[in-house]
């Protein structure tokens, strides 16, 4: 009998497969069929949302012009000069305006790849020019301990505020990586007790936890079992009530408000915003605990050590600044 080859390919019908593939070769009928394939390419859903809520900007602004798109091949270059021009007079920043224009940079890219269009008319249009220096506001160490302390720690709100603002002024946290911590992202590894920070780009970081940082954790975990909350290994840690224990992270535009609030609550009358809290760890490591460039980074997530040294830069240009050397006393002869 012959021996039956056991690297073969099983030659079983596969309905769902079969449906999967006549999905696929189904003609394409309107632009979000396109945008569809497009985003398939990428692995990451936080990056998959933000492409396509910015591809819904651009043709949200095309519609109100009564400009229907319905396939690649009907974008040109005008629509986009025009669309990067709304965005100028809106005022928004040049990181934001280049962010959702490489966005549709990439999808025409893309389209060209895949022989969707015969060029990319999109490609000799200038971007704004990025601004190189952060115009983050960043808070001082006697703002910081103010902030913190301001919550009321006696009530699960103020307790849950007192943590956010913890964890970002400790940790240097994003505004989406807080939100999505989970208790079983804390543990100890090689002798440190750790958190697990899911980052840009499904990156992941270990930040070593200190003892102020567990201890207002631990206190926060207690309060909740005390309420008759107990937190599991994949719940949230942070809990919007005490009723029921969140099913989903808390709203970024949560932390947003939290850093608002207190901030006026305390006389704190500049722009501030989570991602303030997180510029003031940075500053505050470069500055005053000599940190290197390389650490920090680590710390922070930054991809790239450029994006520290920003706020490296213009710490040292300050203190290089030719305004010290203005002196109307001392008067050579």
């Amino acid at each position: 009998m012959e021996k039956k080859d056991s690297t073969s390919l099983s030659l079983n019908y596969n309905t769902e497969l079969a449906k999967k593939f006549k999905e696929a070769s189904q003609k394409k009928v309107g632009v979000d069929d396109f945008i569809h394939e497009f985003l398939v390419q990428f692995l990451s859903n936080d990056t998959k949302t933000a492409y396509l809520k910015d591809l819904k900007f651009f043709f949200d602004f095309l519609k109100s012009g009564n400009v229907q798109i319905h396939h690649p091949e009907e974008i040109q270059s005008f629509h986009f000069q025009l669309y990067r021009d709304h965005l100028l007079e809106r005022g928004l920043s040049s990181a934001t305006i280049n962010r959702r224009l490489v966005c549709i940079r990439s999808f025409m890219k893309w389209a060209l790849a895949a022989r969707l269009v015969s060029h990319n008319p999109l490609g000799t249009i200038k971007l704004p020019k990025v601004q190189t220096e952060s115009p983050t506001v960043a808070f001082d160490d006697h703002e910081v301990e103010m902030m913190i302390n301001a919550p009321d720690p006696s009530t699960h709100k103020g307790r849950t505020h007192r943590l956010i603002m913890v964890l970002l002024f400790h940790l240097g946290l994003r505004r989406s990586e807080l939100t999505q911590i989970k208790t079983s992202h804390l543990f100890r590894d090689r002798g440190h007790l750790v958190l697990k920070i899911h980052g840009k780009g499904d990156k992941v970081r270990l930040i070593p936890v200190n003892s102020y940082v567990f201890e207002e954790i631990e206190l926060y975990t207690e309060s909740l079992l005390e309420n008759g909350v107990k937190l599991h290994p994949d719940d949230y840690l942070l809990q919007t009530e005490l009723k029921k224990k969140n099913d989903r992270p808390m709203d970024g535009s949560t932390i947003f408000r939290v850093i608002e609030k207190y901030a006026l609550s305390t006389g704190i009358t500049k722009a501030v915003s989570p991602h303030s809290c997180r510029a003031t760890v940075i500053s505050h490591l470069l500055d005053t605990q000599n940190a290197t460039l390389r650490d920090v980074a680590t710390f922070a997530g930054h991809s790239n050590i450029t994006t520290t040294e920003r706020y490296d830069k213009r710490r040292r240009n300050l203190d290089k600044s030719a305004a010290y050397k203005v002196n109307y006393d001392k008067k050579e002869a």
